[in-house]
Formats: C-alpha cells, structure tokens, sequence
C-alpha cells in the first residue's frame, strides 16, 4: 500500500495517536457517566437511606402505640364486652395526642369501630384477610381513596379478639419532607396500585416534574429489588425506583426519586474541550516526528532485511550499522546470532551424523554415504558388511563400558587404517558397518574374511591387551530386493546366518532367510486351520516289548491344507513356538487328544495317549491348571512328553508344574534323550516315569558301536531310577530285537505302525486284537 517505510511509520503513527485519542476522549467521558451515575446511586442511595429511617420511626410510632393500647386492661375489657363508647374515647384519645389520620378497631368478624368515615362498619376482606395472615401487619394500607402508612396490634384477653389498627395518611407532606431532607435536588413522587387498578401517582406539588407511566413503572419493579434506575431522556434524568412494604397483598407501593444528569456533568465539560485541543495538538506534532524519525530508521532496517533473507538462504551474514544506538546494537545482535546459528547447525549435524560414545560416523552417516556411492558407482559393485563383535555383552561386562566403547573405536580405526576405501560406521552396541566396492560376491567375500582376521589380532587398551573375535556378514546392494530389506539389514542377517554356521564371515543368504512374511501368514492359517477341522491328530502305537502288545500311543498333530496339502509338522511347530502360536495349538491338541481317547473307549480300546508339550507352555502355570482341569473332567489318561531343554530357562518352575502333574495322575515322559545338552542332575530331579531314547541313537544302533553302547547304558540308567524305556525310531526288526535283548520296555517307529488317523488307528488296534486272540488259541 505504502511505497515508502517513512510515510507508511507517520500515517501509522498519526493512526495510532488518534485511536489513542479517541480511546482516551471515550475513556474520560465514560468514566464521567460512571462517575455521574455512581454519584446519583450513591446520592439516591442516601435519600433512600433517609426514607427508610424516617418512615421506619413513623412505623415504630404507631406500632408502639397500638401495642400500648392493645395491652391496656380496661381497653381489652371494653373490647371483649363490645363497649364502644369506651373503645372511641380511647382512640379519640390517642389520635389526638399523636396526631394519627385514622384510627380504628377491627373485630374477629369483620365489624370496624372507627371515629369517622375513613373505614366502613365491616372492614374490608383484604383488610381482614391481610389481619388475619399477619396480627402485627405494617406497611401501606388504601382506605378509600386514600393511601395510608398503618400498622396492627393483635388485642387479646387472652386470646385473639380483634385488633387495632393506627394509620398516617401518604401525600405531599411526606414527601416534601423527603425532597428537603435530600442532598441534592431530587422530585420525589409515589405511586400506589390498588388491587388491578391503573397506578396512581403522588407527588410533593412541584411544577414541571415528569412522572414515569405506570405500565413503565409496573415492568421495573418488584417487591424483591429496590434502588431501580429508569432513564427519563425527556429531561435527561435518572429516577431511582424503590418499593414500599405493603400492609396486604392488595396494594402495591412504590418510591420514584428524579435527578437531572444535566446538573451534574455541567462542570465536566470544559474538561472534555480541553483534551480536545491537547488531543489535535499533539497529533499533528507526532506526524511531523514521525516522518523525520521514520528516515534515520529505514536505511539500517533495509540492510538487516537484506541479511536475513541471505541468513534463511544458509549463508553467513553479518551487518554494519555505524552509531551506538538501538538499531548498532540491533545489527551486532544479529551478526553474533548469525555465527551462532552457524556454530549450532555444524554441531547438530555433527552429533545427527555420529555416535555419542565413540565419535564414529552412526547408521544415518552410513546410509548417506550409501546414497553418494550409489550415485558414483555401479550398484551391482557396491557392498555393505556388518562387523558383529561376538559375546560382546559378556565383554563389556568384564573390562566396562568405558573400555568397552573405546575397543569399538580401536576396531574402527583397525580398519580405516589398513583398508582406507572402506568407510566405517557403528551401526547398532556391537555391530560396526563398512561399505566398500568390489568386483565381485568373491572378492566382497575376502575383504570381509581379512577384516575378521584383521580384528582378531590381540587390540591394546593402554596397558593391557584384549582378544576380540568378530563375525562378518556380507550383502550386495542390488541382491534379493525381494526382500524388502534395505543394503544393512541384510548385512545383519548374514551376520547372524554365519554364526548360525560357525564360520567368520559370509554372505547373506536369501534362501536361508526364507520368507518370514510368509511365516506369519502360515501361523494365521494354522490358527484359522484349527476352526475349519484342517488339523487332526495321528496316533502312532507304542509296543510293550515284554507283553508283544500295544501298550499306548503317542498323539501327533498333523495339518492337511486345503491348498498345500499336507504340510510335516517340522514346517509349523518350530515356527508355532518362535511366534507363541504354540499355546493355542497345545491347548487344542489336548482337547482333541480327549476326544479320540473318548472315541477309543467307547470301543473298548482304553490305552494312555501321550502329547508333546513345549517347554514354552511347561512354565506357563494357566496351562497346567486348565489341564488338570480337563483331564479330571473328562477322567483322561494322558502322559505329557517334555524334553529336557524344558526346564533350562526357568527350572524351578517348569520342576513345580511337571510335579503338579505327577500329583494328579498325568504321566510325564522325558522325550528325546540324548539329542540335546542331557543333564543327569536334571534326569534325576525331573518326576518322569518314562525316558525317551531319541531316533538318531537307535537308528544308528549296530551291535558293538558307540550308539549301540550309548543306548544300552541308558536302558540301565533309566531301569536303576524307577522308569521305563521307550525307543524311539524302529524301523526294522533287527533293531526291535536289538532293543528287546537290551531290555528296552516299549518300541515306537515305522516298522510297528506310522501315525494312524484317530479311524486308520482304530482298525489297526481291532486287527492287533483279533491277531492276538489267534496266537492265544
């Protein structure tokens, strides 16, 4: 709008300074009519205040007198017999010693004694009615035409008998009185409203006053607020309205009390004219100034303008202002916030780009370095390598996490020295990444072989030296995009791939890393599965060696897809365990197990089933007791097969479960013994009735062989501690006579029967029986 900033500062100011003024000129003449109008509140208040005092002592008055002679004796007699002429020498007595207008007494039936005509023979309803509500009633009374302050006196002898009832007549005396007693000139005025009758109006005889209409009058007032101010613009006044207490519920009484404005701002103003003048005056100096102080402002401001736009840009900008004033000190604040700002960002992109303990490039540094090598380098020649320090939590935990942070660094710089193409980065507590070029898998493969050997040279920290191993997993950028994982990620994998191959280094292997998507796909089927009726349980027989019968079965989960097909338990229940979906199918497969061996019953075949239980669900003490539950429900014969590895992570528990089942009946069988890290202090402690041999041992099982003697020595170790044996594996009758001559109790395997449907298995239990009927005859 504006083209100069000067111009722009004196029209703003000018602006500004009439605003000011005029909020100023409102404020003052605002607080004037405040003024006026607290003064007339307060001055009307006061005039109340002398109403009410007066017409208070009138009230007093009259009340002491009527009590006086509603206690007089011979009054009360005179009352009580209906003498008349005693009772209007009484009142004529006191109406003409207190100077009352009326005076009259009101019997229990209405009848009225009175000295004149001012009340009838029978009193009024409303009188009565008013009487009766309230003996001492006082307030404005109508007689007539006439409006009265009037107060009761109850007469009894003793009881009620009538009362007497004294009255001083309302009109412009009274307030004449009141319009001289004010402070300030007032025009005092009373309206009465008898019953539903129009308001008529009482005022102290002064010409030219203005009376507020009574329907006006009737819409401000209440009998529950006094004090109202009405505005009467005719003559620029205030009326303060105030109601009066009314003897009964038929009249209605109220106090206007008028009072000019005008009289009262008359000396405020002369004030206002002056605020006026003062007002242009310095309107037009503040122009003048603005304008001249507005020039010796812009130059510095169009300078600091400039180089806050170069300092948004990221440029280092510096102003100079010459002089000393605010704007020189404005410019040298700038120019240290500009070198601040700059110092801040270098340091913030340094600690965003770095680790905090060891000062090493961080993941992000190394991710940005990936993108520049990308853009100059083939893809296809540009790999990432993760450096894992193996037990590096057992060595941080031995030398400190101190020294534990600088032996990272020296690894660092190990490697920056001896390879200077390869840039490093801590990646993760233990891990350091390098990216680096090769021609070739091959060749990426011995960079990584030399940097292990590299590193597993003794590292000196100070005075002492440290043997580190590491292991290191290698990925092409441009291999297995597939796998939604980035260049690092799946130079972690390898890391952990060749661990799992107790090798050094090695690439990442994408077949290996399998699809883990796909894993959870399969569990989510498994667990739909399990509602659809896909998964059933096989029965594979378990031959009591000695009685050359089938003594048992052991229960195995099998899962027919609707689309795969049947899919071998090694391909879910490894992966059941990993993810936890593994308590949901134990929990099934109990179930089921249940329900074939109620089956099983039901045509005469009553064999204990056995049913593997992961050590994830051992030592979960909800499983135990809805098992328990289960099988006393349902009086089940089931052994729970569990293999020693079981109790490692928490024994104390798993023990306490495994003992809770032998307690209650349930069979325990240690299963494949042998294939794991056997622990006799855990053979001894677990509450097995049964030992396992795994399927590798008697498979490989020849006459004289280690396996042979290893599996011999387990009969005799099992049989010494109370508990049968069971091979596992059979699959040809050498090895069933093999076992037999070692003593083995019980043989499971292919040669006896496969794992049979709950119906396959059935048929098979009938054909046994049916043989063994014929051998028996």
């Amino acid at each position: 709008m504006f083209r100069r900033l000067s111009t722009e500062l004196a029209v703003v100011y000018a602006a500004l300074f009439g605003v000011v003024m005029l909020l100023i000129a409102s404020a003052v003449y605002l607080a004037v009519e405040s003024n006026s109008r607290q003064s007339v509140r307060a001055e009307m208040a006061a005039s109340s205040a002398v109403f009410d005092r007066l017409w208070k002592l009138r009230a007093d008055q009259l009340s002491q007198t009527a009590e006086i002679l509603a206690r007089d004796f011979g009054f009360r007699e005179a009352v009580a017999t209906g003498d008349e002429e005693t009772i209007r020498s009484a009142l004529d007595n006191l109406q003409s010693r207190f100077t009352l207008d009326t005076a009259f007494i009101v019997g229990l039936n209405g009848h009225v004694i009175s000295l004149d005509d001012t009340v009838g023979a029978a009193a009024d309803p409303a009188l009565l009615a008013a009487l009766n509500a309230k003996p001492d009633a006082s307030g404005v009374l109508m007689l007539g035409d006439s409006p009265f302050q009037a107060v009761a006196a109850p007469i009894n002898a003793p009881t009620l008998i009538g009362w007497v009832v004294f009255g001083q007549r309302l009109g412009a005396g009274v307030l004449g009185e009141l319009e001289n007693l004010s402070a300030i000139p007032l025009n005092a005025h009373l309206y009465i409203r008898a019953g539903d009758s129009p308001w008529d109006a009482i005022d102290a005889g002064e010409a030219g006053s203005i009376k507020v209409s009574g329907d006006e009058l009737a819409s401000r007032i209440t009998r529950d607020n006094d004090n109202l101010l009405i505005p009467i613009p005719e003559n620029n006044s205030i009326a303060g309205v105030k109601s009066l207490l009314s003897f009964g519920d038929g009249v209605n009484a109220a106090l206007l009390l008028e009072y000019s404005l005008t009289l009262n701002q008359a000396h405020y103003r002369s004030m206002m004219l002056k605020i006026l003048v003062i007002g242009a005056i310095g309107l037009g100096a503040l122009i003048l100034g603005s304008w001249l102080v507005s020039g010796r402002v812009t130059g510095p401001v169009s300078s600091l303008r400039a180089a806050a736009a170069r300092l948004a840009r990221g440029e280092l900008a510096e102003v100079r202002v010459a002089g000393r004033n605010e704007i020189a000190e404005l410019a040298a604040n700038f120019n240290t916030m500009s070198g601040e700002i700059a110092a801040r960002e270098q340091r913030i992109t340094h600690l965003a780009l770095h680790d905090h303990d060891t000062g090493l490039p961080n993941l992000r540094s190394m991710e940005a370095r990936l993108g520049d090598m990308r853009r100059q380098h083939d893809p296809g020649r540009l790999f990432g390598a993760m450096i894992g320090i193996d037990r590096f939590q057992h060595v941080r935990s031995a030398i400190g996490h101190a020294a534990s942070t600088r032996l990272i660094g020296e690894i660092a710089a190990r490697i920056s020295a001896a390879y200077p193409e390869v840039s490093v980065a801590r990646v993760t507590t233990d891990m350091i990444g390098a990216t680096f070029h090769a021609d070739s898998a091959e060749a990426a493969l011995r960079t990584a072989a030399a940097i292990a050997d590299l590193i597993s040279r003794p590292m000196r920290l100070g005075d002492d030296s440290i043997d580190v191993l590491a292991t290191v997993g290698v990925a092409c950028d441009v291999d297995d995009a597939d796998t939604r994982l980035s260049l690092i990620e799946r130079a972690e994998v390898a890391v952990e791939q060749t661990r799992a191959r107790r090798e050094r280094c090695g690439l990442f292997d994408r077949k290996a890393y399998g699809d883990p998507a796909s894993a959870l796909s399969l569990m989510s089927s498994m667990i739909a599965g399990l509602g659809r009726g896909e998964l059933f349980l096989a029965h594979q027989p378990k031959l009591d060696l000695k009685a050359g019968r089938v003594k048992g079965a052991e229960s195995l989960v099998r899962w027919r897809h609707p689309e795969r097909g049947l899919i071998g338990p090694d391909n879910f229940i490894p992966m059941a365990e990993e993810t936890g979906h593994i308590r949901p199918l134990t929990d099934w497969v109990l179930d089921r197990a249940i329900a074939d061996q109620r089956r099983m019953r039901e045509v005469g075949i009553d064999i204990p089933l056995a049913i593997n239980v992961s050590g994830r669900v051992i030592t979960d003490p909800g499983f135990a007791e809805r098992a328990l539950r289960q099988i006393r429900r349902a009086d089940a014969h089931l052994t729970f097969e569990i293999t020693e590895t079981a109790v490692i992570d928490n024994p104390t528990l798993a023990l306490d479960v495994m003992n809770e089942f032998a307690r209650n009946g349930v069979g325990v069988s240690i299963d494949d013994y042998g294939s794991g890290l056997s622990s006799l202090s855990y053979l001894r402690t677990i509450p097995a009735q049964e030992l396992k041999i795994d399927r590798v041992f008697v498979q490989g099982m020849v006459r004289g062989n280690s396996d042979f003697l290893l599996v011999k020595s387990t009969i005799e170790l099992a049989h010494s501690l109370g508990m049968t044996i069971t091979a596992e594996g059979v699959e040809n009758a050498d090895t069933l006579a093999l076992l037999t001559a070692m003593g083995a109790d019980v043989a499971q395997g292919y040669f006896i029967a496969r794992p049979l449907a709950n119906a396959d298995f059935l048929d098979f239990m009938e054909k046994a029986r049916a043989s063994a009927a014929v051998r028996s005859a």
